[in-house]
């Protein structure tokens, strides 16, 4: 019982010891995952960018403001999660 007792000490304490050897430089997104969010935030940015022009067109349709800022507040919050785990 002893030695099963051991043997399941040595292989938790030996798993998070090996896990530390992956190279890992503390970034959450590689290059390429951050190119995309670069590329959406861009596409949120058209999206918000036509509602405004709809609204310089119409300004009596409330339903494009709310598309506008919903637009303009989703390309805020990736843009920061850019600037926290990309840039």
């Amino acid at each position: 019982m002893k030695g099963w007792l051991l043997l399941v000490m040595v292989f938790f304490v030996v798993t998070p010891a090996n896990a530390a050897g992956h190279k890992n430089d503390d970034r959450l997104m590689n290059k390429e995952e951050c190119t995309e969010l670069k590329a959406g935030i861009a596409e949120l940015l058209l999206v918000a960018d036509y509602y405004w022009k709809e609204i310089e067109k119409d300004t009596e349709k409330k339903e494009l403001y709310e598309a506008a800022a919903f637009y303009s507040q989703q390309a805020a919050n990736y843009s920061t999660v850019y600037h926290v785990w990309c840039d």
